[in-house]
């Protein structure tokens, strides 16, 4: 589970900004909320939805997300001299040599960890991580100036782990690589619950889906009686997965193979890496409908993925990611969620966060949007609504809640959002493009 997320100078995010997910005082919606004893007389939030106008900076809170973890989970990986991903904040030239930073807090296995880097181009500068085995902070390590490091629990190992860590990676990824039990704990909450979904036309979410529906019979009937749900006319798929390596597919267009060929026909294509190499990875997916007959009988008919919707197809490519969170009690990260969806099918798919009976492992659901009637004290409480806005001196973002304004409960955000009462709207000049 998230407890808060930190972010300074990435992309337009210039000074700290922290997205916190701990509940305020508020009495209402009861059942967006998660208890847990570790957190004592603290509850967390099943979801938050941030809003603002385009280029904001919205989008770059989901990246912070999905950098950090591809830092993480890759950095182990880097060659001496692997630049690593920087992108600081480029309208004040102070900004551009120094450190981007994140911090993230966060529970795994009824533990809660406190994780940070900073970082520019060329190495990692400073590195902590901190956990509360007994309610008490402690540290697990810390590394300044890149090169050196402090430790207070099984110091002899973690001394050697430490000199096999280059300057660009992190040691919080080299060490658990070397089978250090005291970080795998935290590297495994990256790895296993921080889910982003950044391109949402991706066709490695529709993958996701679809191997979700191979696993088991349990899984394919959810994702069916999902799909039922939402209204979307399915009554049943078929959907394989094909994998071809990447040398064969080259080799198979040379000799006009009529298999590649085939391979190569439908929109659902994406590359996939194994310890083999790459692989062409095709998924053959088709839909079944029912249609009535002269008669007033039903007859199913067949589709192909590609005939479906735009809408139906991007649903189906964020159901599998929406049930495997579920699942898991993950931390799901979703850049504009409302693209290709009505509202109905937003509101769908929150609800399933937001009740208990559907929500059994603590998932939590961060994701942006631009849908302003999902600005709604009947979905969200007012500690779950943010915003981003451009700071109009410096062209920074600033990240904050609906609770520093303390609307009233029966308060339409919606109108109170686009009158301008919360800030974080374009301003539009009433200057004509045409003279």
């Amino acid at each position: 589970m998230l407890i808060e997320f930190s972010i300074q100078n990435f992309r337009s995010i210039k000074e700290e900004v922290t997205l916190s997910l701990v509940a305020s005082s508020d009495k209402s919606l009861d059942n967006n909320l998660i208890q847990k004893d570790i957190l004592k007389k603290d509850k967390l939030l099943r979801s938050a939805v941030i809003s603002g106008p385009n280029a904001s900076g919205k989008s770059n809170v989901v990246l912070a997300f999905n950098s950090l973890k591809g830092l993480v989970m890759k950095s182990h990986k880097f060659q001496k001299g692997t630049e690593l991903s920087y992108s600081p904040f480029k309208l004040d030239k102070d900004y551009l040599s120094k450190p981007t930073k994140f911090e993230i807090v966060f529970i795994q296995n009824n533990i809660k960890y406190v994780y940070g880097v900073s970082f520019t181009n060329e190495k990692i500068i400073n590195e902590y991580l901190y956990y509360y085995p007994e309610g008490h902070k402690s540290l697990i390590f810390e590394r300044k100036d890149t090169y050196n490091y402090r430790f207070t629990i099984d110091k002899k190992n973690q001394k050697f782990f430490s000199e096999k860590t280059l300057e660009n990676a992190l040691y919080l990824s080299i060490s658990t690589q070397l089978n250090n039990k005291t970080t795998s704990e935290a590297f495994n909450w990256f790895k296993d619950t921080l889910t982003t979904v950044i391109a949402t036309d991706n066709p490695g979410l529709i993958n996701k889906t679809v191997e979700l529906y191979n696993k088991d019979e349990n899984l394919k009937k959810i994702i069916l009686k999902a799909l039922d749900l939402a209204d979307l006319g399915i009554i049943d798929l078929s959907a394989n997965i094909e994998k071809v390596p990447l040398e064969d597919v080259s080799i198979g267009l040379l000799h006009d193979s009529p298999t590649v060929k085939k391979t190569l026909k439908t929109e659902s294509i994406i590359l996939e890496q194994d310890d083999k190499g790459m692989l062409l990875v095709n998924m053959d997916i088709k839909t079944i409908h029912k249609a009535p007959n002269n008669e007033g009988d039903e007859f199913k008919v067949e589709f192909e993925f590609e005939e479906e919707s735009e809408g139906t197809k991007r649903l189906f490519s964020l159901i599998g990611p929406w049930i495997d969170a579920l699942d898991k009690g993950s931390v799901l990260v979703v850049d504009e969620l409302d693209t290709k969806l009505h509202h109905k099918l937003n509101v769908f798919l929150i609800d399933l966060f937001h009740d208990p009976t559907q929500n059994k492992n603590n998932a939590q659901l961060i994701f942006t949007t631009h849908n302003t009637n999902l600005l709604n004290l009947d979905l969200f409480r007012r500690d779950q609504i943010w915003f981003t806005s451009k700071n109009p001196k410096v062209g920074s973002t600033d990240l904050y809640s609906l609770l520093e304004f303390s609307p009233r409960k029966d308060k339409n955000i919606q109108i109170g959002y686009l009158e301008g009462r919360y800030g974080a709207i374009p301003f539009i000049s009433g200057e004509r493009i045409f003279s």
